[in-house]
């Protein structure tokens, strides 16, 4: 049996254009799950336009361990027989490769699954939480460590890049929400991110140039923007943050919309003016989450524990005065 991309047995969360040939995703931490009968089964992956190295996925059998491996052709899953999920979630990507402007180079492309049987997977009815950021939202650099173990620069930042241990991720986790994440390296309001993506503002609509994306339906949208943006004139960033915001309102009329500081303590008095302004002048409550303090300024990026105590700390807040 033969599964087309678009196929209702699929599940996918994240950003993922999906038709009838092949459901792309460019964002990390998107994944897409099924359900299986039989001995085996086999993903086909389209790599045709992938640079070395390839982005990395993990991929996990019935609830089990997490095994990261490169995209490749195909990649085939062994088991006893009988009934088993499977999860793929886009680990993480060279940020410089293409991610943006066709052909991509840095992409997940399912294009088929085989296996001798297919069967739904139990409904996930959890609310959705959508976040908006940068490479510390995709992830990038958590394990600073492999810095000394991989030398090959940029292009083996893919190695230490993993977005299931990125705070976004692990929010979601701990509030039993559905993340959607966008974070691509480099990117803010006020500036254009690695791999070809335009600034938020223009990007945050679409899958990748001239793939406009439908809303996630998100029940809660968590921006973080600003780290990127320190160099900015601020009457741009103030302009551009509102914009944003009116954005993200207009894609998403019943989502709850929190704004986060930069964990580095950038532009933290701009973005709560920003947000007072705004609802103010909307009525439209914007949550704003002072995150100074909740982690050492260096490193930009996080490491997991830094990760994970931002987690904790947005997960606290959620509970009290947002879920």
């Amino acid at each position: 049996m033969i599964l087309t991309p678009d196929s209702s047995l699929i599940r996918y969360t994240g950003r993922w254009n999906v038709s009838e040939t092949e459901a792309v995703s460019t964002a990390n931490g998107s994944y897409a799950e099924f359900a299986f009968s039989g001995e085996c089964a086999v993903i086909e992956f389209g790599i045709d336009h992938c640079t070395i190295p390839f982005p990395r996925v993990y991929i996990c059998v019935d609830g089990g361990a997490d095994i990261e491996v490169p995209l490749d052709k195909f990649i085939r899953i062994s088991a006893e027989d009988g009934e088993h999920t499977v999860r793929i979630v886009l680990k993480g990507s060279v940020e410089l490769q293409n991610r943006w402007l066709s052909p991509l180079e840095a992409a997940v492309s399912v294009r088929s699954l085989e296996a001798d049987a297919f069967f739904p997977l139990p409904e996930d009815n959890r609310k959705i939480i959508e976040f908006l950021g940068d490479s510390i939202t995709e992830g990038i650099s958590i394990d600073v460590e492999r810095r000394f173990v991989h030398y090959g620069g940029s292009r083996d930042m893919v190695f230490w890049d993993d977005s299931t241990a990125g705070y976004a991720w692990l929010t979601a986790k701990l509030l039993d929400l559905r993340p959607v994440i966008m974070g691509y390296g480099c990117l803010g309001t006020t500036r254009m991110g690695a791999g070809n993506i335009p600034d938020v503002c223009e990007s945050y609509p679409y899958y990748s140039d001239g793939c406009p994306m439908e809303s996630a339906h998100a029940d809660y949208i968590v921006i973080n923007h600003g780290t990127n943006d320190r160099g900015a004139e601020r009457e741009i960033f103030r302009r551009q943050y509102r914009r944003l915001l009116e954005i993200v309102r207009a894609r998403n009329p019943q989502a709850k919309i929190i704004a986060l500081t930069p964990f580095c303590g950038a532009l933290a008095d701009e973005i709560r003016e920003i947000t007072e302004t705004y609802t103010r002048d909307t009525g439209d409550a914007v949550y704003y989450i002072d995150t100074t303090g909740w982690i050492a300024p260096e490193p930009l990026h996080p490491t997991r524990a830094g990760h994970k105590t931002v987690a904790h700390n947005l997960a606290e807040i959620f509970r009290k005065e947002i879920l």
